[in-house]
């Protein structure tokens, strides 16, 4: 029962404060099909990895619209899980349950050096503890305390937009560094949307009473969600920067800093969730439509990107990246990928891709392919192909359309 209850309130978050502000990831077909945001790929694509490779691609002008979605966790898969199995995901889980989700929808406009942005994106993780992992995947044990303390969880859904900027370098810089080619760029980013925080602590505990035969619940925790108002919408900025060099005609190398920002709101609505022992269940506590001067402050996940691209012939390509990330309540993200891109038919590139997430402890398979016919161009990328062996933790999708000459 309790379990039940927990899931319940759980689950309400994961819907309204993921799913639903993450309905569009961060990413491109493209760029989910390899696998990852590669910071050597250039066009449209690199806004979402290199604003220095935007211009690189030798395009003078790109209208895109695309719309995608990621939604994952660290701990449930899609099968059955039994007995066996439940220690081994717990181990992976020591710090916690995580569920994420992050995407985007919207339009650019390129034309020359320069590229415009306007789209809702939305970023979102939540972290409970590792007592409520264990709850979630075991049911509650008779007498044993379960820990809220260390649930936390923010995010924001929001538009943006952006302007960028993508020039190459002057002749003499590339000749002192014996480079083929090099990109400077930055993408400033204008943003305002909603934003949350979610905060748990102390524990909740199932015994029996000396007096009754059915096991009694009893609570002493809460949990506690803050939240900037639709009226008061919170707004902030945020910056992107990097560079990309092509050595010669077989390497390329980039380097890029994204998401430097925050958004704040000055006037947020602050709800607190007990638990209630008579119905059971976790209720509401306050007046959710009173609105309290206070700031709440979301600062966007900030990535590091290093990466190179090896054009091994005409038609195939290898890419290979490392990527740093950094999230609001502190947690961090080692990740490593490397992917290919076929293009044998060149009207319908085909792309795969493997990644590594220290924070997910995940590899996740992605594939994609192309439509391209003269000017128009249409492609779609989908992730975890583990799902085929019924070992995903996760889903993303992504869907992009473009005109581009």
């Amino acid at each position: 029962m309790i379990k039940k209850s927990f899931l319940v309130l759980l689950l309400s978050f994961i819907v309204v404060c993921t799913f639903n502000t993450a309905i569009f990831a961060i990413s491109s077909a493209k760029m989910i099909g390899l696998g990852d945001n590669f910071v050597t790929v250039t066009g449209a694509d690199a806004l979402y990895a290199n604003p220095a490779a935007v211009n690189a691609n030798n395009k003078s002008f790109t209208l895109e619209m695309g719309l995608s979605l990621d939604v994952w966790n660290n701990m449930l898969i899609n099968d059955y899980i039994d007995e066996s199995e439940k220690d081994e995901l717990l181990d992976k889980t020591k710090d916690g349950f995580l569920v994420g989700g992050d995407g985007q929808a919207g339009l650019k406009l390129i034309i020359g050096p320069m590229a415009m942005i306007s789209e809702v994106r939305a970023d979102t993780l939540i972290r409970s503890s590792s007592d409520l992992a264990e709850l979630i995947l075991k049911g509650n044990e008779i007498g044993r305390d379960y820990n809220f303390d260390n649930t936390v969880g923010s995010g924001g859904v929001y538009g943006d937009l952006g302007l960028n900027f993508s020039v190459e370098s002057i002749e003499d810089l590339k000749e002192s560094f014996n480079l083929k080619d090099l990109y400077f760029g930055f993408t400033y980013h204008r943003l305002e949307g909603m934003i949350f925080d979610l905060e748990g602590k102390g524990k909740v505990n199932v015994d029996y009473d000396s007096e009754d035969t059915e096991p009694a619940i009893s609570s002493d925790g809460d949990f506690l969600a803050k939240y900037s108002d639709e009226d008061e919408l919170a707004s902030g900025s945020a910056l992107d920067f990097g560079a990309y060099a092509e050595l010669n005609d077989k390497y390329s190398i980039g380097f890029s800093v994204m998401n430097l920002g925050s958004l704040t709101s000055e006037t947020i609505h602050k709800v607190k969730y007990e638990y209630n022992e008579v119905t059971e269940e976790f209720e509401e506590i306050g007046d959710s439509d009173t609105i309290i001067d206070e700031d709440l402050e979301w600062t966007l996940p900030s990535i590091i990107r290093l990466g190179a691209k090896m054009n091994y012939s005409e038609d195939i390509t290898f890419f290979s990246d490392y990527s740093y990330t950094k999230y609001h309540d502190g947690d961090k993200d080692h990740k490593f990928s490397a992917a290919t891109e076929l293009t044998w038919l060149k009207s319908v590139p085909l792309r795969t891709g493997v990644n590594y997430s220290t924070l997910r402890e995940d590899f996740n398979w992605s594939a994609g392919l192309g439509l391209y016919l003269w000017g128009w161009k249409t492609d779609v990328g989908v992730s975890d192909l583990m799902g085929l062996f019924n070992k995903s933790q996760g889903v993303e999708f992504a869907l992009t359309t473009k005109l581009e000459f």
